[in-house]
């Protein structure tokens, strides 16, 4: 075997044992143990509250009315005013507890 292939093959098992160690390690940090004489105290939900802005209005355009000849009439239209809608943060999003009952 070259030189070159033992340290390919040695680089080759540092990556396996590292890749095993993580998920090991992964695994491990998901599992929760409890001590045998621990006592329920309380019970959440998390809950996530949307962000809340202030908004105001800026006018673009005013409401205006005018006549046009159609089907034989004159009829008065009213096209809506146009507003801009500015927004800026009051309280960003955020994720809380909220006490539950634990059947």
């Amino acid at each position: 075997m070259t030189s070159w292939a033992k340290g390919n093959q040695v680089l080759v098992g540092t990556v396996v044992t590292v890749a095993l160690l993580f998920a090991v390690a992964t695994r491990a940090s998901a599992e929760v143990r409890l001590d045998p004489n621990h006592r329920l105290i309380a019970c959440y939900e998390e809950v996530t509250i949307p962000a809340e802005f202030y908004v105001t209005k800026k006018l673009l355009k005013e409401a205006e009315r005018k006549y046009i000849r159609r089907n034989n009439r004159i009829e008065l239209i009213e096209n809506p005013a146009i507003y801009e809608e500015i927004r800026t943060l009051k309280s960003p999003r955020q994720n809380v507890l909220r006490e539950i009952s634990c059947d």
